[in-house]
């Protein structure tokens, strides 16, 4: 109720916004028109035919024997009006759908003597206007008066003579120099060096143009990004680029609308884990995720409604990302979002609705026949006990039997699934607003409001967003500020079915429910059994599903989130800008954890009488946790552009700061007296000694950088980025950290020998070096921590050091370099990107190891070296391209090595101590792990070789270290048998388009990485009689002497081991997307409400084939998924 009623508030004060401007409306109307000798009467008709606007003026303004030529094909009409106006010494306003005409009052510039003037925009090769274009006086290669054109591509520049040349440059276009020749009004078209090109890589701080970028970026559309996938934006993004890894190593997680990624790699690992005996496993830091101009953190991505998104930008090298210094090791992921459409009131409405199909293809289980049979070959049934009355297990047998014969056959994966249904809806509210005159300035404005709902394939697993926000520009000829103001909740509920594993092991000849139609508690033969009836096998496992279906235990969790940013840019001169920008977010995190009094965590059976205080008071949990960050963020951005003669010259200079401000509080109570009182005020006491715990901290941060690129005759360029990072998560002996890059870049299409050669629009070498660096570590390990015990000593608390702080500690470094090719072949018909990188990650952060004497035995240091070496590349094809037809293809790929160069004394005692843990393992905790050696990946799979299975004896065959065969598994005889690195991976996609209609498809391909199969580890040898297994554990596994086999004997219970023999060469083909839309033609559309109307329909992950059969989604399921889109333009 209370988030309704902040709802409530919030999205009134958001429209409340769009009016308090005021103000009148503007149109940005396209036209397209060709006058030729018309009086000015006679061409403000044509103009009203073509653009349907009014038009009211006075016959005296113009002298009506004058007569006017103009030619303009989908041209702005204010730019049609400043052509026939200006002329006219007339100027206009734009009200609405009307436009007002009147005497210029205000003197020209063309009557300041000795001085003439030319005003226009300049375009790029779709009529958009060009922001940053140099327009100069040339005389001879030098210039005398320049210009900058603003962010509507407007210019004026004050020329000595009508007769002068003006040279204009946008560096990616080529320049192009002409003479007025007496015209006052000059629009100017550049065309590019190729005519694909995207006009601007995004880098966060400012645009470079992609002709004289010499780093490695991969752009992607938000249009581009929602034809893959329109609900999940990290699965979209992987299709661009294969670098991009999402990971989840042994596919747990499925698709499990609450898991936020943890693990994102770009081009490799580049971090050390953090070992200590509850975490056995490599963990990959995040790339850092830049939301126009400022860092957010991967939930808010996660949750980003993707109607917003204009472009996604993945920076993957130094040239690239070191501007962002200690924070760019891993990569960075740069979005933007939609901006304000100038013109008339345009309301747009987005529907994303789809269904998500679990996917259960990747699991082999017995039925319940097959089942009996397994336990029956395995001896589950036999006597083995001396005096073990046979007849006992004889009764447990007839009795499955029976049941089996009775029809019993459970299905468990199919009782808490479902077919997900999921839907989004978005609403865009654009326009301009003014009051003042065309060339003054304008108002632009949008507003944007989504809500969208998630229910997973798992019974009762939702997540809800809310978004609402608004956004405000404001330019003119020397300012544009914007603020952009948006805030967001979400809600999420865990399924309270648990986890899937549960339902993949329960054993099928099991009944459900009993005759009453009620939920087994437990689940055993007993619930069936005639009274008296002695069973010798009785196994008996906890009902998935009693819980669910009658315990109120829940998981949920709220966020919310509020962020303003605002900026300003001002042109202080033609060739100067100062460009500013502020933020301030504040995030708000919940989560409650409910385990209900009669939950089998506190009640093992069906008895519920018991009365001890002591047990009660303990029976029943909630943990509720809080936590909130405030953080500040701002910059400011001195950019310099300049051209004389055929050189090029653009800097920036700039600095950033940052704070965050967190706390975060909870607490554990038990002693709920029943299921149905589960809030917080019906505990009877903290859990055992247990309190409210609490943390409160404060992070600032201040860097420096500058940035210069300079171009001679758009052939060489060079780029040099310089940065200085401070933080105070640093030791106190290292407060700041510098980082750098340097690239080169020849567009060898603009030498003279290629000029005019149709084959090669684009062909450009490029190369960078440089470092970024990483601070995946907390504050609390560059400094001594102390926490409070418990107890109170002659009535003061005692304090001791939680943490042991290393003063020296600082963020670690990566050596990027990378050396790529562009080319654009054959009349643009065929594209490559192909790019060969290394990057050396050193001062890695891991634990070093220190005298025991101290007290603590590592802590935290820069020590440990990796390397990432491989390549990456984009092809496509386009052999037909016409007005109503396209026909492209894609594909794309990566291959990347990982080497562990150095290690610090604490990760070599690590792999003596887990070698030492799997041979002492008893319950099988260790199936294979991860050791840390120099020279190896991080990747790489550790186990003992093995020969095979005895034909003989039913027993595996292993190689000791020394290359003798043995019986016998031991830890010391573990080698690197293969690596999960892919020798090539990525994706392969098509598109058609005809007319209206369009067609894609991607797939996935992967092939050549070695994968340890857990499931023939653990669900067909080392199984557990008493649960149900994959199939293969009953027909693949040795039954008697001579049988050639890939498994152990079936009667076999004894302890497998890491083996070689379920390391498999993995081959994978999927179909990541298929897509189909349709766009109703303008010509339907003309004189109806509606501007536009799209629908499509999407498909992803209809298909998966592997050469490696593996249980997938243990933790979750997969899912098959259908979505519906439809966006609609009023």
């Amino acid at each position: 109720m209370k988030m309704k009623r902040k709802l409530k508030i919030v999205i009134p004060v958001i429209l409340s916004l769009l009016f308090f401007y005021g103000g009148k409306i503007h149109a940005q109307k396209n036209i397209t028109v060709h006058i030729k000798d018309k009086t000015f009467a006679e061409a403000l008709q044509i103009l009203k035919e073509a653009s349907g606007y009014q038009f009211f003026y006075t016959n005296q303004l113009v002298d009506n024997k004058k007569k006017i030529t103009i030619s303009a094909d989908n041209i702005d009409l204010r730019i049609v009006l400043k052509r026939i106006c200006h002329p006219l010494n007339l100027q206009f306003s734009v009200i609405d759908n009307t436009v007002v005409i009147s005497k210029n009052t205000r003197p020209t510039e063309k009557e300041i003597p000795g001085k003439y003037k030319v005003s226009g925009t300049i375009l790029d090769e779709n009529k958009h206007p060009l922001s940053g274009a140099v327009i100069i006086q040339d005389e001879n290669g030098f210039s005398k008066n320049t210009t900058v054109s603003d962010d509507e591509g407007n210019y004026s520049l004050m020329l000595d003579s009508p007769n002068n040349k003006m040279t204009v440059s946008f560096i990616g276009y080529k320049k192009r120099t002409l003479r007025p020749n007496g015209k006052i009004v000059l629009d100017i078209e550049l065309e590019p060096d190729v005519v694909e090109i995207d006009n601007a890589v995004v880098i966060g701080y400012y645009p470079k143009a992609k002709n004289s970028f010499t780093g490695t970026a991969v752009s992607v559309k938000g249009d581009e990004l929602r034809a893959v996938n329109n609900t999940n934006l990290f699965e979209g993004l992987k299709v661009f680029d294969p670098s991009f890894q999402v990971v989840d190593v042994r596919g747990v997680f499925g698709s499990d609308p609450n898991h936020i990624p943890d693990q994102i790699e770009i081009r490799g690992q580049n971090s050390f884990p953090d070992i200590s005996q509850s975490n056995l496993q490599t963990v990959t830091s995040l790339p850092i995720f830049i939301l126009d101009g400022f860092e957010i953190s991967v939930q808010k991505v996660y949750d980003l409604d993707m109607n917003r998104i204009q472009s996604v930008t993945i920076l993957k090298d130094a040239s690239a990302s070191a501007i962002y210094g200690s924070r760019a090791a891993n990569g960075v992921i740069v979005i933007e979002t939609k901006s304000p459409e100038s013109g008339v009131l345009q309301v747009s409405y987005t529907l994303n609705s789809g269904l998500q199909i679990p996917d259960l293809s990747s699991y082999n289980l017995m039925n319940a026949a097959e089942m009996l049979e397994f336990q029956k070959a395995a001896g589950v049934f036999d006597a083995t006990e001396p005096g073990e009355d046979p007849g006992n297990k004889l009764n447990s047998y007839n009795l499955i039997k029976k049941e089996i014969m009775s029809g019993t056959d459970t299905y468990w994966l199919s009782k808490p699934l479902q077919v997900g249904f999921q839907h989004k809806h978005t609403i865009f509210i654009d326009g301009s607003v003014t009051r003042m005159k065309e060339e003054k300035g304008n108002m632009r404005y949008s507003v944007n409001l989504g809500y969208g709902q998630t229910n997973g394939v798992m019974k009762g697993s939702t997540r809800s967003t809310y978004e609402a926000g608004t956004k405000l520009m404001y330019n003119s000829s020397k300012i544009f500020i914007t603020n952009d103001m948006q805030f967001s909740m979400v809600k999420s509920t865990e399924s309270p079915y648990g986890s899937f594993s549960t339902y993949t092991s329960a054993l099928p000849y099991f009944r459900e429910k009993d005759e009453n139609g009620n939920y087994y508690r437990t689940l055993s033969l007993n619930n069936v059994a005639p009274p008296g009836m002695e069973l010798g096998v009785s196994p008996i496992q906890q009902s998935p599903m009693y819980e669910a279906k009658y315990l109120n235990s829940f998981t949920a969790g709220e966020t919310m989130s509020f962020t303003n940013n605002t900026g300003i840019n001002w042109s202080v001169t033609s060739d100067f800008r100062i460009k500013g920008n502020f933020s301030v977010s504040y995030d708000f995190d919940r989560d409650d954890i409910f385990l209900s009094p009669q939950s089998f965590t506190y009640i093992n059976n069906n008895d519920n009488s018991i009365n001890n205080p002591d047990v009660l008071y303990n029976r029943g949990k909630y943990d509720l946790s809080n936590s909130n960050t405030l953080a500040y963020n701002g910059n400011i951005v001195a950019s310099y552009s300049h051209s004389f003669g055929k050189h090029d010259i653009q800097a920036i200079l700039g600095g950033e700061i940052r704070q965050s401000q967190s706390n975060s509080d909870g607490y554990i109570v038990t002693g709920f007296m029943g299921d149905a009182l589960d809030y917080l005020s019906y505990a009877a006491q903290y859990e055992q000694y247990g309190r409210p715990s609490g943390v409160e901290s404060t992070t600032r941060s201040l860097g420096a950088f500058t940035n210069l690129n300079y171009s001679y005759d758009n052939r060489y360029l060079v780029d040099l980025t310089a940065r200085m990072d401070g933080s105070s998560l640093y030791g106190k002996n290292q407060q700041s950290a510098p980082y750098w890059s340097t690239g080169i870049r020849w567009n060898i299409h603009n030498e003279a020998f290629l000029e005019g050669n149709a084959n090669f629009k684009k062909l450009a070498l490029r190369a960078n070096i440089g470092t970024t660096g990483n601070q995946n570590f907390s504050k609390n390990q560059a400094m001594s921590l102390y926490y409070y015990q418990t107890p109170v000593y002659g009535g003061y608390f005692g304090a001791i050091i939680s943490t042991l702080g290393n003063p020296d500690l600082k963020g670690q470094t990566t050596f990027n370099r990378n050396i790529g090719v562009e080319t654009t072949l054959f009349n643009n018909k065929l594209n490559l990107d192909f790019n060969y990188y290394y990057n050396t990650t050193t001062g890695n952060l891991t634990d070093i190891t220190i005298a025991p004497s101290i007290g603590f035995s590592s802590y935290k240091t820069n020590m440990g070296d990796l390397t990432n070496k491989g390549i990456d590349f984009s092809l496509s094809y386009a052999p037909i391209r016409t007005k109503n037809m396209l026909l492209n293809f894609t594909l794309n790929g990566t291959h990347n090595q990982n080497k562990i160069t150095k290690i610090s004394d604490t990760l070599k005692k690590y792999n003596e101590t887990i070698n030492q843990k799997i041979e002492e393992d008893e319950k099988n905790e260790y199936t294979t792990v991860f050791l840390f050696k120099e020279g190896e990946s991080m990747n790489t799979i550790y186990a003992v070789r093995s020969l095979g299975i005895d034909p003989g004896t039913g027993k595996e065959i292993f190689l000791d270290k020394n290359g003798a065969k043995t019986f016998i598994w031991s830890a010391e005889d573990q080698v690197p048998v293969g690596v999960n690195e892919p020798i090539l991976q990525g994706y392969i996609g098509a598109n058609f388009r005809y007319k209206a209609w369009e067609f894609g498809t991607n797939f996935n391909y992967s092939f050549g990485a070695d994968k340890y199969n857990y499931t023939l580890h653990q669900r067909i040898e080392n199984v557990d009689y008493m649960v149900n297994n994959d199939k293969r554990a009953l027909t693949e596994r040795w039954k008697q002497p001579g049988d050639i086999a890939r498994y152990k004997a079936i009667n076999d219970n004894s302890e497998t081991k890491a083996s070689s023999r379920f390391v498999q060469k993995e081959r994978r083909l999927s179909l990541t997307s298929l897509r189909v839309s349709y766009t109703l033609p303008q010509e339907l559309l003309r004189n109806k409400v509606l501007s536009m109307l799209r629908l499509s329909v999407t498909c992803n992950e209809l298909f998966y084939w592997s050469t490696i059969r593996q249980e997938r989604g243990l933790s979750y399921p997969f899912a098959r998924s259908v979505n519906f889109s439809a966006q609609v333009n009023f």
